[in-house]
């Protein structure tokens, strides 16, 4: 067994892998437009008006159950006073055809019929219509997005958006204006072409803006919303108080180097103990260190790995298997140096082949107690895979709380087997 390396290099295998990664085209990912399906389970329109040219047909488009698929009704509701009324076409889908011949302002509805429930089940809280505006000008400039791209976590995705116009386009701007609230909220990259891509760092939507000027400096935007849709069959990510502000992402922010660290044990319960090979954590599979851990069946698709150890807060983290195998698993949190901080919350987020969590965890307060073996560990959760995919989360308690133990007794078996 290799000894391990010391801790204080673990920040600059991860710094060194991140920035090799981030530098290429594609880190090992599809960079094609809506290559893998996603199936959105709300409603809802984009809220950056839509810009076009007269007499030149423009595509609108918005997120839609997949229930109200073919069914979906756009229309026209409200424009300029004595305008000719643009054409608007659509098979009853998430898109439309908008076309007009004079300049104007329109807003445009689109509803879905009272019976489709949303994906996620039935709601009766959920909107059935939402509104866009589409502005039509002659002059100034128009940004065009795409209207989605797909990837997975930590998969770089390009997003080729344009920008015409009747003078010379002086500057452009990319921002990310939302993203899953575990999100460290990465920036796109670069941030000042029409043209960027995207490393999204959790699963989840992010809406991303692109802002272009002209030489008069007029002003026109657009956005594109990036799906991050895990590809493994269990999925297990980590964050700590406060997610979306590690430095040095979010300037001026409350932020700290806590160490918070993510275990997967598999078979609990059957003398396996955490801090072993059947325990996947950032000494023996961690990706960024190209450690790798063999469980199950020949080859990797029942391997875990761990993509990234982070060690300046506040994460994430996750642990994957691409095809797990029968179970159970056990999810366990370590608080392992606060480098001066105080406590964190950890949040834990379970997927079993979805985009939609099969469990949200936490937050649960952990405390750095002067060494990593006095410190807390967090017993989180049993994840049971099921035969015909999905999964059964069961979390874990004592007394009706979190299932907190210090770290050395955890080494002595202490929760292996919990209930």
């Amino acid at each position: 067994m290799i000894s391990p390396a010391p801790r204080r290099l673990r920040a600059a295998l991860v710094r060194a892998f991140l920035a090799a990664c981030f530098a290429l085209t594609a880190c090992g990912s599809r960079t094609g437009l809506n290559d893998e399906s996603y199936v959105p389970d709300l409603l809802a329109c984009q809220t950056t008006p839509f810009r076009a040219r007269p007499g030149v047909a423009l595509r609108l488009y918005a997120t839609l159950p997949v229930a109200a698929r073919g069914r979906a009704v756009w229309r026209v509701v409200d424009g300029p006073a004595g305008a000719p009324a643009p054409t608007l076409t659509s098979t009853g889908t998430n898109e439309a055809n908008f076309f007009s011949n004079v300049e104007g302002t329109w807003e445009v509805e689109l509803a879905v019929p009272s019976d489709v429930d949303d994906d996620a089940g039935a709601d009766a809280g959920a909107p059935r219509s939402c509104r866009m505006r589409v502005v039509v000008r002659a002059s100034g400039p128009v940004a065009l997005c795409p209207a989605e791209v797909t990837t997975a976590p930590l998969q770089r995705v390009a997003i080729p958006a344009t920008a015409q116009g009747d003078r010379r386009i002086e500057s452009y701007r990319w921002t990310l204006e939302t993203a899953p609230l575990t999100s460290a909220r990465p920036a796109p990259s670069p941030d000042d072409t029409v043209a960027t891509a995207y490393t999204p760092d959790v699963v989840g939507d992010y809406r991303l803006r692109l802002e272009v000027t002209d030489a008069a400096g007029e002003v026109d935007a657009c956005a594109t919303i990036v799906h991050a849709v895990p590809r493994e069959g269990l999925r297990v990510e980590l964050v700590w108080d406060p997610p979306g502000r590690s430095c040095p992402r979010n300037a001026g922010a409350a932020c700290d180097g806590s160490d918070v660290d993510l275990h997967l044990l598999r078979a609990p319960g059957t003398g396996t103990v955490w801090r072993s090979d059947n325990d996947c954590y950032w000494f023996n599979c961690n990706a960024s260190a190209s450690r790798t851990l063999a469980w199950g069946a020949a080859g990797a698709a029942d391997d875990p790995r761990l993509d990234i150890d982070d060690v300046t807060g506040h994460g994430p983290e996750n642990v994957n298997i691409t095809r797990p195998g029968t179970g159970p698993y056990r999810i366990g949190v370590h608080y392992f140096d606060a480098h001066g901080a105080g406590p964190q919350s950890a949040t834990v987020v379970v997927y079993c082949g979805s985009s939609t969590p099969a469990a949200r965890l936490g937050p649960v307060v952990l405390s750095y107690r002067g060494s990593a073996d006095a410190s807390d560990f967090w017993l989180v959760a049993d994840v049971i895979p099921a035969a015909a995919g999905g999964c059964e989360v069961r979390p874990l308690s004592r007394a009706g709380l979190p299932w907190i133990v210090t770290y050395d007794d955890a080494q002595r078996g202490a929760g292996t087997g919990a209930p």
